[in-house]
């Protein structure tokens, strides 16, 4: 017998959202659910009222304080009482066929369907399937297009945990959302984890919900998304990959993060004052500066909690990789642009490159690194220029201090451009930096 939307305990996570339940629930009660359960995170703002006197219906779990979405998640899913779950966020409403439209997708080894998400007009994407980085960080696919303009079904690497369907007891066999991320790429993690286990998740275009875009997460302090972000992506990439690909890819991983923290401070360390241009950014108060220097920190950070908790870590991923189901070869099909640059600095770029270099995995497609990184030609081009001139005063002042005159560098930047053309990006680089070097 195919499942029907009674079938489905709708779960919601709500913290200070009044203003968008009404509308929520209201539109929850058309797809023909079989109960919704709301989670409220020690909300101030009278929403527990409003669902005990608009929604008696509807349960209510109250936590007294904000405990994220992971959590009051795996707190739904143990409560609910029907065959699948599906999981909504509250800044959002359903279309009536929500549920009628994504659950003849699951069946089998197809265990979670992750649902289309449109603006809240419907006129543009906000989720229509997944893509995820190497190192963990994931996108939504086709955001801000107009929905005429795509068309995509099948396979996902992960649903969006703010519009899927998943079988109850499939969500509590893989342990649910790890708490520990508190939010933001849960989802990745869960669905990653499942296609480990060897079960499927599909992408329900059909299966339609319409978002406000972030209502929640815009109420939180952008440093603590961003180190959600940071250090939520390292999590995912420690718990999933196999041994073999961790071994190489941790290392790769934190030496990046460390790179990036460098690279977002500012300072230059291929200039003799690295600190210099920074420091007189922030005596002449400076606030973009500010903003960047602090930003920094924020891989630090994650990386550091990452390392703080390895031990209690290894052991979630000894319990995943016990459960492996599937190669990584297979998984990282879905995951559809593994080698997207999430720095575009020339710099950085070539560094990743270089570390890239010894992993030795063909089957990652690394040539589609490389062909990004060549896409940054006038920044090279900046950065050569940037280091000329370094290299003419640092030449400068060393035959100064020798008492010489100062002679002009046999330099020449058309030269250094002909050899991008010719040696390709890593090569030009390479050559000059050994040049730079050379002449300190």
């Amino acid at each position: 017998m195919s499942p029907s939307p009674s079938d489905v305990s709708v779960v919601t996570v709500n913290w200070n959202g009044k203003s968008h339940l009404q509308t929520l629930l209201g539109t929850l009660r058309t797809t023909g659910c079989g109960e919704i359960v709301v989670v409220d995170n020690g909300s101030s703002d009278g929403s527990q009222a409003l669902v005990r006197k608009h929604f008696p219906a509807v349960q209510l779990i109250e936590n007294k304080t904000n405990r994220g979405f992971a959590h009051p998640c795996n707190q739904a899913a143990e409560r609910a009482s029907r065959r699948y779950l599906a999981f909504i966020n509250n800044d959002m409403k359903a279309h009536p066929d929500w549920l009628r439209k994504g659950l003849p997708l699951l069946g089998g080894r197809t265990v979670c369907a992750g649902s289309r998400i449109l603006n809240w007009s419907g006129e543009r994407i906000d989720f229509n399937g997944s893509s995820l980085q190497y190192l963990g960080y994931a996108l939504q696919r086709d955001i801000g297009r107009l929905v005429e303009e795509v068309s995509r079904g099948g396979e996902i690497l992960f649903p969006c945990g703010g519009a899927m369907l998943i079988d109850r007891k499939v969500f509590l066999e893989a342990g649910g959302f790890d708490p520990d991320y508190f939010a933001l790429f849960e989802d990745v993690d869960l669905g990653w984890r499942l296609w480990v286990m060897g079960y499927r998740v599909a992408f329900a275009a059909e299966s339609i919900t319409y978002h406000r875009g972030h209502s929640t997460l815009e109420t939180q302090s952008l440093p603590k998304v961003r180190y959600l972000m940071h250090r939520n992506a390292l999590l995912t990439i420690v718990k999933n990959y196999d041994d073999r690909r961790f071994q190489k890819i941790l290392p790769v991983a934190i030496r990046l993060a460390i790179k990036r923290a460098v690279h977002f401070s500012g300072v230059n360390p291929e200039a003799f004052y690295m600190w210099s241009a920074v420091e007189a950014k922030l005596n002449d108060g400076d606030s973009e500066t500010c903003k960047r220097l602090l930003d920094s920190l924020n891989h630090l950070v994650a990386l550091d909690d990452v390392l703080k908790q390895l031990p209690a870590l290894l052991q979630k991923r000894k319990r995943v990789q016990e459960r492996r189901q599937r190669r990584d070869e297979r998984i990282f099909e879905l995951f559809t642009d593994p080698f997207r640059l999430i720095v575009e600095d020339p710099d950085y770029a070539l560094e990743e490159m270089r570390l890239l270099d010894g992993l030795d995995f063909p089957e990652l497609g690394l040539d589609q690194h490389q062909k990004a990184a060549a896409r940054l030609p006038e920044q090279l081009e900046a950065r050569i220029k940037k280091l000329s001139q370094e290299l003419s005063c640092s030449q400068w002042n060393g035959q100064h201090h020798l008492n010489r005159s100062p002679s002009r560098p046999e330099f020449s930047l058309r030269k250094l451009l002909g050899g991008l053309r010719d040696e390709g990006l890593g090569a030009t680089w390479r050559r000059l930096k050994e040049r730079v070097e050379d002449g300190l």
